[in-house]
């Protein structure tokens, strides 16, 4: 569980590394009109400037510094306690796979918003189901220890 977390973490890294070269070498071939919204579906149904891809980095790496700021704060208030071991890395665990569901559901619409195409279902509901899943797995798995 601790090296998956700390490759989870690389991995967060990455992400904002990645979008940010993405978003700084594709700047001239992104269209001045991106689409800013997507309905249920994943169909483009609003438009505006380009320059908005960069305020949705900034609220990319704004989430993951207050989501790491979380972390951080949890973890001084269960080192304090007496608690398990094997508790604490379930929760550095839960902690960073959150912050990838953040990171990679911001970069992959930053990018479709850049080539201006639709986002599919899976993109649309994958983070949220993929939350959910690792919050069952981490608690099924703390429950057999």
């Amino acid at each position: 569980m601790k090296t998956t977390s700390k490759i989870l973490k690389i991995i967060n890294i990455l992400f904002l590394i990645l979008t940010l070269i993405f978003l700084i070498v594709q700047w001239n071939q992104i269209p001045m009109q991106i689409p800013t919204h997507y309905d249920l579906y994943g169909t483009m149904d609003n438009y505006g400037q380009k320059n908005s891809l960069i305020g949705f980095f900034i609220i990319e790496f704004v989430i993951y510094l207050l989501l790491k700021g979380i972390q951080w704060i949890v973890k001084l208030a269960i080192n304090s306690s007496d608690t398990k071991k094997s508790f604490k890395q379930y929760i550095s665990f839960i902690a960073e796979s959150f912050i990838f569901v953040s990171n990679f559901s911001f970069s992959m619409l930053i990018y479709h918003m850049a080539t201006s195409s639709n986002i599919s279902f899976w993109l649309t509901f994958g983070p949220l189901v993929l939350a959910i899943l690792i919050i069952c797995f981490t608690f099924y798995k703390f429950e057999t220890c």
